[in-house]
């Protein structure tokens, strides 16, 4: 069931990276010494296909996020209305609370836009008819962050009118950048993305992507099309994810995201039965339930014993997410798994386990595959195993070499004895330094 994406991702001089063309056609393996780029090249991957295939949705969340300030008085003026009978503040709240529910699930639209600035009058209005001698201190408060928030610079004692007009002023070209990001679908949001990841405001000299030829993005043209053949995209850098929240790692997030969900709808049963009793000798599940001590549990076949999934082995945890994104269905024909050194937690027998079940992924599903490694067996894995099923066509190797200070891929296709010439440097080292 192994199908040809077509897709073809072109980089030069970005960090570690001087030069890579790489194709995303099946199971795609780039090698290298630590320091290389593969991190690199997996993150921009990852980011590429996360953006360009939710850009709507991300759209919407940065809009929301730059409405911030907006928000918050809307909110502070709604909650110091001290005039207001019970139900007409409930009304309020319970009209911004939907807002906010709006820009969470809805792609900027000018009704939205409409009910914000309706509520920004009303409030005014509500503020302004409000006489009370405890109410005209908040207002001098609500003055002051409303000139806080427009960066006016008034003070609290010159501050004496709310500038309503200019909060939606603000409000409507914050809209308007919305809008024109989604009639446009530049790089705007990608560039933002890899500065945050990166650390850094430098951008590579070259990003293409194509597909069937056809550019899907470009830096350098400010242009980001809508990917066909992968829809839905995974980053797994290490098992011990599972469950944890990270500001530094938002991936982790993501697929934590994906996985506490119990909406199970099996995308393949012969490979989950296969996880399940050939390696796990166990299953895995996920529940929402606060009176429990565990959400991810592990249930051993043998006697039926239940553990906390977050206090097993690594192992148990690489293979679990597998297990769990398949009996979720996310795991289809339109999903790139970008895999960062995925053997790096496994008992050798279970890193050929590892590879076995991402060729049969490719085979039974048509999922692709990225995966940076420099492991010999993991490698050796993936290209035997691939002949052996018969889908050795859907595999293409890289290996990084380096040129002056950094580092230009060169595709191998097949061949894999490059690869392990280069991992001869670590028997030298053991000649040298050994008896």
């Amino acid at each position: 069931m192994s199908t040809s994406s077509n897709l073809r991702i072109a980089i030069e001089d970005y960090r570690a990276i001087k030069s890579a063309d790489i194709i995303i056609n099946g199971i795609t393996v780039v090698a290298g010494e630590n320091g290389c780029g593969k991190s690199t090249l997996s993150k921009i991957l990852y980011y590429i296909f996360k953006i360009s295939g939710n850009y709507n949705v991300l759209v919407a969340e940065n809009l929301k996020e730059r409405l911030d300030g907006i928000l918050r008085f809307l909110e502070i003026a709604i909650r110091d209305l001290r005039s207001l009978d019970r139900g007409m503040r409930n009304d309020l709240m319970r009209d911004f609370q939907n807002l906010i529910v709006t820009l969470d699930n809805q792609t900027p639209s000018d009704d939205v836009l409409e009910n914000l600035l309706f509520q920004l009058d009303r409030i005014n209005l509500l503020i302004n008819l409000d006489n009370k001698e405890d109410s005209r201190t908040a207002y001098r408060r609500l003055v002051f962050v409303a000139n806080d928030l427009l960066n006016l610079n008034a003070s609290i004692e010159s501050a004496t009118k709310i500038p309503i007009e200019k909060l939606k002023e603000k409000a409507i070209d914050l809209f308007d950048s919305a809008f024109k990001l989604l009639k446009s679908r530049n790089t705007f949001l990608l560039k933002k993305e890899l500065e945050n990841v990166f650390h850094t405001n430098e951008l590579p000299k070259k990003l293409d992507v194509f597909e069937i030829d056809q550019i899907l993005l470009s830096l350098k043209d400010n242009k980001l099309s809508i990917p066909y053949s992968i829809q839905n995209t995974i980053y797994i850098d290490t098992p011990m994810m599972l469950g944890e929240y990270s500001e530094d790692n938002p991936h982790w997030n993501d697929l934590n995201r994906i996985l506490q969900n119990n909406k199970y709808s099996n995308s393949n049963e012969y490979l989950t039965k296969l996880i399940k009793n050939e390696i796990l000798k166990g299953d895995v599940k996920y529940e929402d339930d606060i009176l429990s001590a565990m959400s991810f549990s592990f249930s051993r076949s043998e006697d039926g014993k239940i553990f906390n999934l977050l206090d097993c082995a690594t192992g148990i945890k690489s293979f679990s997410i597998l297990q769990m994104l398949l009996k979720l269905g996310y795991i289809n024909n339109k999903t790139l798994l970008v895999f960062d050194e995925p053997e790096s937690n496994l008992h050798p027998q279970w890193i050929v386990e590892y590879a076995r079940i991402i060729v049969l992924i490719n085979k039974h599903i048509g999922a692709k595959f990225f995966i940076a490694t420099h492991n010999p067996d993991f490698i050796s894995a993936i290209r035997y195993i691939s002949e052996k099923e018969e889908n050795l066509d859907a595999v293409n190797f890289y290996l990084a070499n380096k040129d002056s200070l950094k580092y230009s891929y060169k595709n191998l296709g097949k061949e894999i004895d490059p690869i392990f010439e280069s991992f001869n440097i670590a028997l030298d080292r053991i000649e040298k330094y050994g008896i």
